[in-house]
């Protein structure tokens, strides 16, 4: 049986190789590819398989199953081509934004009690207003990755404002704070947030990274959580290495102390609901998703983003083992037969 396995980089990453280990022990060859692999006049792939310890050039024809990294998705070309020869985890259709995912939770009455009040800022009038009404707002790029370009704006009174940006901030007056962000979002598409508090005892910004992978039947998993906190930072709790990783279990102990089972097991339930959400609303199955929740000083949850690419470092080897399980149901249940859209 023969899966494919489409990336954005030519060399195999170590996730690359833990679920070619763990798919060959389960009777499954993963074909390694990038998207310029694909020979489309021809209809073969020409990549990398796994033999012992070492990658070996091959060249097949195109695997009827392929698991599509969302950073290959740019390759547009190459994508339509393939989906219609073959099932794709990831296709591309009906993306969510930043922007998007807090419509579709405000419009869902189980959800909504997650979404954070969101709106397009193409002048600063908007930002403005949500100062008016919040006092504290976060402005973000609709699309970006590792917490990038993420500012907190604080309204001290009329002509005072607080900008907070990576580890620093600084004090503005209108004037100024009009002009620094008008600048910034003429530039790229932006969004403006109420600013959700989500802070450690210390002060510092985190969230919980739940991370979901599908398993041998089909169905939604957490395969890990854990606390990501952004030290000595503004805002975001993702900077690369600026971040702490620490274990849920215990940071919900220290932080919420009797009430770290039930908010532990909150997460775990809104998390698995908004993976499903999700998928109906793109109306494609998925196979990973990561979800960044934040927590406030009320202990209630609100979703900050939904990343369909999800960082898997920490967590590889139970990656492979959901990944390659739910290959063997995809091959199992005839892929002929699993349609590419939820109706």
């Amino acid at each position: 049986m023969l899966v494919g396995l489409l990336q954005p980089f030519k060399e195999p990453t170590d996730l690359a190789k833990e679920i070619s280990i763990e798919a060959q022990s389960k009777g499954i060859e993963i074909l390694y590819m990038n998207p310029s692999d694909i020979n489309e006049d021809d209809h073969i792939a020409s990549g990398l398989v796994l033999k012992g310890d070492t990658w070996e050039d091959t060249e097949m024809p195109i695997p009827e199953i392929i698991d599509v990294s969302a950073f290959c998705l740019k390759s547009k070309q190459k994508i339509a081509y393939l989906q219609d020869r073959a099932y794709l985890t990831e296709g591309g259709r009906n993306k969510i934004s930043k922007e998007k995912v807090q419509k579709v939770m405000e419009q869902d009455e189980h959800l909504q009690q997650y979404a954070i009040p969101t709106s397009r800022c193409k002048t600063f009038s908007v930002i403005k207003g949500y100062l008016l009404k919040y006092g504290e707002v976060v402005v973000k790029p609709i699309y970006s990755q590792l917490g990038e370009k993420i500012y907190k704006i604080s309204q001290v009174n009329k002509d005072e404002f607080i900008i907070g940006y990576n580890k620093t901030s600084q004090k503005m007056n209108l004037q100024e704070t009009f002009s620094y962000f008008q600048n910034i979002i003429s530039k790229d598409k932006f969004i403006v947030q109420k600013y959700i508090p989500s802070r450690t005892h210390f002060g510092d910004p985190f969230d919980c990274r739940a991370h979901l992978e599908k398993n041998k039947e089909g169905k939604w998993v957490i395969a890990k959580k854990y606390i990501r906190v952004g030290i000595g930072q503004q805002v975001a709790s993702n900077i690369g290495q600026n971040s702490s990783m620490l274990d849920t279990g215990m940071f919900f102990k220290l932080k919420f102390e009797k009430d770290a089972q039930s908010i532990n097991d909150h997460i775990n339930s809104f998390a698995l609901n908004m993976a499903k959400k999700i998928e109906t609303v793109r109306k494609q199955k998925l196979v990973t998703l990561g979800l960044d929740i934040g927590i406030d000083d009320s202990k209630r949850l609100f979703l900050f983003e939904a990343n369909s690419a999800p960082d898997t470092s920490l967590l590889q080897e139970e990656v492979a083992k959901l990944r390659t399980d739910y290959y063997t149901y995809l091959l199992k249940a005839n892929v002929e037969l699993i349609p590419k859209e939820i109706v």
